[in-house]
């Protein structure tokens, strides 16, 4: 991968963890369940995080740290996808949630595969780790809430 794609590709990751930021403020406003809004500002922060260390490419957050698995479900692999609209469901917004959270890791962790700078190629392997544990996040609430109730 050339510098100037890896370039994109990043600008690219920016924009998309600014729209991850974004999604989640305004659903943390639409939850009337405290605890749960708290979580989505959580992951509002998370986000912003993630966008800002790539504005930065603050690598040497991650210099020497091991990437840890993170406990896969697959609900997201298997689910389609949805667009959000001002009438979703609960439902609806887990579901958007777990595969924006999958996109992210996939795009994460091909990145790690294309870089060939060590540093850069460890931020994005914890980048990637970071997404599929947001992933696994809102896995469990399907699995605990929504595949209950149907």
């Amino acid at each position: 991968m050339e510098q100037s794609e890896i370039k994109d590709a990043i600008d690219f990751a920016i924009e998309k963890e600014q729209e991850a930021a974004d999604f989640y403020k305004n659903l943390a406003g639409k939850i009337e369940l405290k605890s749960l809004a708290d979580e989505l500002r959580k992951m509002v922060l998370a986000e912003e995080s993630h966008r800002d260390r790539l504005r930065n490419m603050d690598a040497s957050a991650y210099s020497g740290s091991a990437v840890k698995p993170v406990m896969n479900l697959k609900i997201a692999d298997y689910l389609v996808e949805k667009e959000p609209t001002p009438d979703m469901t609960w439902q609806d917004l887990i579901q958007i949630a777990m595969k924006r959270e999958l996109a992210a890791m996939r795009l994460y962790t091909d990145l790690a595969k294309l870089t060939p700078d060590p540093q850069t190629r460890q931020l994005f392997e914890n980048l990637a780790v970071e997404e599929e544990a947001h992933k696994l996040y809102f896995e469990k609430i399907w699995d605990e809430e929504i595949l209950i109730d149907n």
